[in-house]
């Protein structure tokens, strides 16, 4: 009888080495609030499609592969200089599937001060946006540790928690 056990190598979640090329364009969509439905609005088809395609469950050529990716890099061209600091939290933190007491709980504020960070009302500190980017597993270039988003000027609001 064989005894020998079988580990698993445990992947990181940013590795992408080795995942299909859906499961690299998913992990792409999801830090930016991009869902399949946004994404079949952008290719013209159905979310069925889109989601057979992702999941490997329709074959598609080499050019539609980069049909598909070069819609995604639309969307997230847009959504990096189209919505509010706010709102991209917001997307963040639903696409990490938290609410706005477990994210409070989490990083030790109230609900209504991150709720009053999404609303544009004012901005987290920069430790406390560390901590967010973390959580929501989000990369440096998605969140900036200044509060500003990427090309355009530093907000000049003060940071309340």
């Amino acid at each position: 009888m064989d005894h020998s056990v079988h580990i698993l190598p445990l992947r990181n979640r940013h590795d992408t080495r080795g995942a299909s090329w859906g499961a690299r364009v998913r992990l792409q969509m999801r830090p930016w609030g991009i869902t399949i439905t946004d994404l079949a609005m952008a290719l013209g088809v159905s979310r069925q499609y889109v989601w057979q395609v992702l999941y490997a469950k329709t074959p598609v050529s080499n050019q539609k592969q980069g049909e598909v990716q070069a819609a995604v890099d639309a969307l997230i061209c847009e959504r990096r200089s189209g919505a509010s600091f706010g709102q991209r939290l917001r997307g963040a933190r639903l696409n990490a599937g938290l609410t706005l007491q477990q994210i409070a709980g989490q990083i030790g504020y109230s609900w209504v001060a991150v709720e009053r960070w999404e609303k544009d009302i004012c901005l987290p500190k920069p430790g406390v946006l560390w901590h967010l980017r973390h959580l929501y597993g989000v990369g440096e270039d998605w969140f900036p540790l200044n509060g500003a988003a990427p090309g355009r000027p530093q907000i000049q609001r003060q940071a309340h928690g």
